[in-house]
């Protein structure tokens, strides 16, 4: 059997005969429940903010972990491309030297000429600029007895266009200059006069 009056007496009960001893027992438990509450709660903002750094935590470590492997992938990538650089450059270099033993002693042509065929107008205004060493459009109008410079212009902006002869602007006048050095590559041909 138990003894009602141990449990009594360890809660307090005996104590309580009157009114205000049941109420100070009363307000005793009340502190306690609350003191008991407040630690309770106390324990899990704890644990929930343990819960969260540990999410943190671990979200960085998995951030860490993530660039950890990029930084490894990009690196493998790098090197491939360095390597393969250096591959098209032992080539490059090996194709240089292959060319440059190719190639025929100087005073020989290597290249075709590029033709051009032009009319033979066009070719005395060629020979004229030659002759002067640069002409302006006042100056083949002249030569070729034209009555005005267009088609003088004309003829010289075609030529021109086509790399034949180079333009200088020098003052108020457009020189033009025929430069057989540039046009070296350039066979230029005319119908028989």
């Amino acid at each position: 059997m138990i003894d009602k009056r141990r449990i009594h007496d360890r809660i307090g009960i005996g104590k309580m005969n009157s009114k205000k001893g049941l109420k100070n027992s009363i307000i005793e438990l009340e502190k306690q429940i609350s003191t008991i509450k407040n630690t309770q709660k106390k324990e899990q903002e704890l644990l929930a903010e343990k819960e969260k750094s540990d999410e943190t935590g671990s979200g960085l470590l998995s951030l860490l972990k993530y660039i950890v492997n990029e930084n490894k992938k990009t690196t493998l990538l790098l090197e491939g491309i360095s390597r393969s650089l250096a591959r098209l450059e032992d080539g490059l270099h090996d194709q240089y030297y292959e060319e440059e033993a190719a190639l025929p002693e100087e005073g020989v042509a290597t290249r075709a000429a590029k033709e051009v065929p032009i009319s033979s107008l066009d070719a005395e205004i060629i020979k004229c600029i030659q002759i002067r060493g640069m002409a302006c459009a006042d100056d083949i109008k002249k030569a070729m007895n034209y009555k005005g410079r267009n088609a003088a212009s004309m003829h010289l902006n075609r030529l021109y266009k086509m790399g034949l002869i180079e333009r200088y602007q020098l003052g108020r006048k457009v020189y033009y200059k025929y430069d057989a050095g540039k046009a070296i590559d350039t066979l230029i041909v005319s119908p028989p006069q």
